[in-house]
């Protein structure tokens, strides 16, 4: 049994490809600089959209540049 997209932060790009899109999207535009960080009674995807766009607002590292990186780059693959 897998448990890929079901941990957050993130451990690899794999990860990251298996976060329900929605929640991603959802959590990305969640986001106001005032709140605090989403804790585990929000999903995985979630939590991750809501760190992207927090890492894009304040341009602070957060240790999770490599595996954005790699994510871009598996997501660039021709099929």
């Amino acid at each position: 049994m897998t448990d890929l997209g079901t941990v957050f932060p993130p451990r690899d790009e794999w990860d990251i490809a298996a976060y329900d899109t929605d929640e991603v999207v959802a959590g990305y535009r969640d986001h106001r600089p005032d709140d605090p960080v989403p804790g585990p009674n929000h999903a995985p995807g979630y939590r991750w959209g809501w760190a992207n766009r927090r890492r894009d607002a304040t341009r602070e590292p957060d240790g999770l540049d490599h595996v954005r990186h790699a994510f871009i780059q598996i997501s660039r693959r021709p099929n």
